[in-house]
């Protein structure tokens, strides 16, 4: 009798057991089930690959929100508009000028915009580089010389480099004020490109500027800097307005708390943390991108 009462306790032990492991089983099972993903777009502002300075970002946001984030990135800014027009992508990094126009035709909302180290704001400049041995001085002596910019659609090498020149009365379309103007593709090949002596000047983003300089891509007697541009609202991370609202409340928490949880980084490279940005934060970039169209006419 004694020992089917051990064996009774033993069986009641491993069913209560079995039982544990089914709940278990069926509730991770249940919470993958409810796991939401959401693809995010990268726009190539750089050769170094943007999707690694936002790994430790997204996956704190990941874990954060438990939201599955995975990445896309796209050859040009077009195509990263695209993506989150046609719901491929539901979160992106757009330059201003490509977030103006993904607000416009994809339902893009800005959110957060990241603060490198020692600074308090996340606004950058667009500035003209020109090779140390370069005759150029002023920014008036780039006319008639060979200028690089990033991409087209690009806010600090293609944008705001067109509304500087033009208070020097110079424009990328008169063929009489530029012996050539090219796309380089990148603010990394822009740079490259006055290092190397194949543009006389260049027309890109300071974050980009910094960064490369920091690891040790150039060195700064290697170049001089001829113009800096007035402040640019920053490169914004946004979301589609399509996600469901309490969703993209929990990603905005999630970025703007982020540096709590370890290092973070983004376009540019190392961050301090992440401020809030809204949509009217652009509305000087709509400006600029009005007057510039009224110029062309």
């Amino acid at each position: 009798m004694l020992a089917n009462k051990v064996n009774d306790n033993e069986r009641k032990k491993m069913i209560k057991k079995a039982l544990v492991v089914i709940i278990m089983v069926l509730f991770v099972g249940n919470l993958n089930a409810d796991a939401k993903t959401y693809k995010m777009v990268f726009v190539p502002a750089s050769e170094k690959g943007d999707e690694s300075d936002y790994k430790n970002l997204i996956s704190i946001t990941e874990k954060l929100t438990g939201f599955d984030i995975e990445t896309i990135k796209v050859t040009d800014y077009n195509a990263a508009v695209e993506a989150m027009r046609a719901g491929r992508a539901h979160i992106a990094w757009y330059g201003g000028k490509t977030y103006v126009k993904a607000a416009e035709i994809a339902n893009a909302e800005a959110f957060a915009a990241g603060v490198r180290p020692g600074e308090k704001d996340a606004g950058y400049y667009t500035y003209f580089v020109v090779n140390k041995d370069s005759k150029l001085k002023d920014f008036k002596d780039v006319k008639g010389k060979t200028l690089s910019l990033n991409s087209i659609g690009s806010t600090s090498g293609d944008l705001i480099p067109q509304v500087e020149l033009s208070k020097i009365d110079l424009s990328i379309k008169n063929k009489d004020h530029f012996e050539k103007v090219f796309y380089a593709g990148s603010h990394d090949a822009c740079l490259l490109a006055v290092i190397n002596n194949q543009s006389d000047v260049c027309g890109m983003s300071s974050r980009n500027f910094e960064a490369r300089l920091e690891d040790g891509t150039f060195k700064k007697e290697d170049v001089r800097i001829i113009h800096k541009s007035d402040r640019v609202p920053p490169p914004p991370l946004a979301y589609s307005k399509t996600i469901p609202k309490k969703d993209r409340e929990k990603i905005k928490k999630a970025v703007l708390e982020a540096h709590k949880h370890g290092e973070i980084a983004g376009y540019g490279g190392k961050m301090s943390h992440y401020m809030e940005v809204k949509d009217s934060d652009y509305n000087v970039l709509r400006e600029v991108i009005e007057l510039l169209k009224k110029n062309k006419n």
